[in-house]
């Protein structure tokens, strides 16, 4: 009897801590889901004449260049105002809507002094997340080569190119593509980066090398932070 207590006991134990285990791991799933899309919980509604059109930033005396898509540049707006908490990836800081790949993009050019370039197309995504996501899983895999409306005289000048980029079901945004197709990266050092956090660099090395065969594709980075990519290329030898 006192042993059948002891194993009824012992039982209850391991279904407790496997219910305990459960738990957990749905908490801190939730957790890293809700840190991804829904990045600023406590921000507010936002004009959206104050949200970025993009960070352009080239001199042409730098030898790194920074290149980022960021769904915030490139979606129909048409409401006066976005409510920063349901809108993926939008950031209030010092009162402008910043998308998170632009963030990491100013990140990294504070770090390396690069030149900083919006990858922008014409035929802008869907206002709603869910609308853009289902534009992206219709096109991904196709030859489907978005217009952008933004170009580069020359990418000559550089030797590292830092992509960054949203990690949407494990790819690249197809802008991303029509950028890295349209230049001769040859010889070249790309460096991807992915906002993603719980995806992270998806298949975006393997996309780079595909359409930038003959360049470089250093180890990336799955950023969590402004501050993980500042360590990361200061690590790479890129700080200025």
């Amino acid at each position: 009897m006192k042993k059948e207590k002891t194993k009824m006991s012992r039982r209850k134990k391991v279904v407790i801590a496997v219910i305990a285990a459960v738990v957990a791991v749905a908490v801190v799933g939730g957790g890293i889901f809700y840190c991804t899309f829904f990045p600023n919980p406590l921000a507010k509604k936002i004009s959206v004449s104050d949200i970025s059109a993009g960070t352009m930033s080239v001199t042409g005396e730098s030898n790194v260049l920074v290149a980022y898509f960021s769904l915030t540049n490139n979606r129909v707006y048409t409401a006066d105002e976005m409510d920063a908490v349901s809108s993926a990836s939008l950031k209030i800081e010092d009162g402008t809507g910043y998308g998170h790949a632009e963030l990491l993009a100013l990140a990294a050019q504070e770090v390396t002094g690069g030149d900083v370039f919006p990858i922008k197309v014409s035929d802008l995504y869907p206002e709603t997340y869910g609308g853009a996501f289902d534009r992206h899983h219709s096109e991904m895999g196709t030859s489907l080569r978005p217009e952008l409306t933004e170009h580069l005289k020359s990418v000559e000048n550089y030797d590292t190119v830092i992509i960054i980029y949203p990690n949407w079901l494990s790819s690249m945004p197809l802008p991303v593509l029509s950028f890295l197709e349209e230049y001769d990266f040859s010889g070249k050092t790309i460096i991807p980066i992915a906002t993603s956090q719980a995806l992270g660099l998806g298949s975006g090395p393997e996309q780079i090398a595909a359409a930038c065969p003959d360049a470089v594709v250093a180890d990336g980075l799955s950023a969590k932070s402004e501050d993980s990519v500042k360590e990361f290329l200061t690590k790479a030898g890129l700080a200025k």
